[in-house]
């Protein structure tokens, strides 16, 4: 009885393993697709190279758990009708040198996908302080002294820019001169800011552009700093500017809502 308690016990721990592992797998073999810049270890949505090197050793280990997982469900689905007792002993220690190996290998894949979490993590932490540093050469104010907001309104949205400190008079005085220059450009249709800031045209900007007639900007001073009221009667061109809003709102990172208030 003590004997098939312990193969029972044993067959559980191989099946969790095996079900960790193919959950695993399907994860990388379906990872997010999300694009990112040139300079991060996910650059243009593609995996570098070190990441690439962990993946192809995550997968080996995988290969290797799968061959060890196998042998061990048919070695133990044996041993539940082996009726010599000494032979039984013999291939449970055979099955815990095969277990020992295969929590080995299991805790050397947990490491690799750690590791490639790290990697993920860095380069998005390394995209936002480039947008950071684009964002402080283009816009000529602080990005680190200065808080964006982006809202989604049922004409429009508005783009909104304070500085942190009230008594910030430099940053806030910035903030409204580059803001006056935004609401100007982009009733031209000039998204030239934006493009230097992000790396890369913004969602909705086309559009944007070419309806750019039926397109109100309007700056106005806040405390702080100051906002850019957009509106639009026109549905096509209030589509483009809820993505160009949704667009900002992921790059910096502010937090707003992503729906229409």
């Amino acid at each position: 009885m003590k004997l098939k308690t312990m193969i029972a016990a044993m067959l559980l721990f191989v099946l969790s393993l095996f079900t960790f592992g193919a959950a695993a797998q399907r994860s990388e073999h379906h990872p997010e697709q999300s694009p990112k810049k040139s300079g991060s270890p996910m650059s243009g949505g593609m995996m570098s190279q070190d990441m690439m090197a962990q993946h192809q050793k995550m997968m080996t280990q995988h290969q290797e758990m799968g061959k060890l997982i196998d042998q061990l469900v048919k070695s133990f689905s044996a041993l539940e009708n082996e009726k010599d007792t000494a032979l039984l002993r013999k291939k449970l220690a055979e099955n815990n040198t095969l277990l020992k190996q295969l929590q080995s290998k299991f805790q050397q894949n947990s490491g690799m996908m750690g590791m490639m979490g790290q990697m993920a993590q860095t380069g998005q932490m390394s995209q936002h302080s480039m947008m950071m540093q684009h964002g402080e050469q283009a816009m000529g104010f602080s990005q680190t002294q200065t808080t964006h907001h982006f809202f989604l309104k049922k004409d429009g949205g508005v783009i909104q820019v304070e500085a942190n400190d009230p008594k910030d008079t430099h940053n806030r005085d910035l903030i409204r001169t580059h803001l006056t220059h935004i609401s100007q450009a982009f009733a031209a249709g000039d998204f030239s800011d934006p493009l230097a800031v992000h790396d890369k045209v913004p969602d909705g900007v086309p559009v944007m552009q070419r309806l750019k007639g039926d397109i109100h900007y309007t700056f106005e001073q806040t405390p702080q700093g100051g906002r850019v009221l957009i509106k639009t009667a026109n549905p096509q061109a209030l589509d483009a500017i809820y993505q160009f809003l949704r667009f900002q709102v992921r790059e910096h990172q502010t937090g707003d809502s992503l729906k229409v208030n």
